[in-house]
């Protein structure tokens, strides 16, 4: 069989298009919508700290308990946000002195934020997501 120059133009074009379309999903291996490094300061900002890796869409990384995790991030409806404080919060105790901060992709947004629970001003936001912040560590 004898191919003209329209045709072998043709077979290059499907063969490259057909070669591109694998590669730009957030499905892919190795790709998600969520792409963060979680470090967690278990004591407080002055002691150790840990770090995982938490993939969502889909699910992946290194965090202990990334279904439970990303459920809570893809649930709540701005993971990143502020959160009211009960009135006269600084007089509640915050329940340990955990510090975390998130960074990385958010669904196309690059995010770095810090968590705490050092009273009832701050603890709202870690609430919220809780699930991402492994305990027992």
């Amino acid at each position: 069989m004898r191919l003209t120059a329209a045709a072998l133009a043709a077979l290059a074009v499907l063969v490259l298009v057909l070669a591109g379309c694998g590669g730009s999903g957030a499905g892919d291996e190795g790709e998600a919508a969520i792409d963060l490094t979680l470090t967690l300061w278990p004591t407080g900002a002055a002691g150790d700290s840990i770090s995982w890796r938490l993939q969502c869409e889909p699910t992946g990384g290194n965090h202990p308990e990334a279904e439970t995790a990303c459920a809570a991030l893809t649930a709540a409806k701005d993971p990143f946000g502020n959160v009211p404080p009960p009135p006269r919060c600084k007089e509640i105790p915050g329940s340990n002195p955990e510090v975390a901060v998130l960074e990385g992709d958010y669904r196309g947004r690059k995010i770095r934020e810090s968590f705490e629970r050092a009273n009832a001003c701050v603890s709202g936001r870690w609430e919220r997501i809780a699930p991402v912040f492994p305990t027992g560590f």
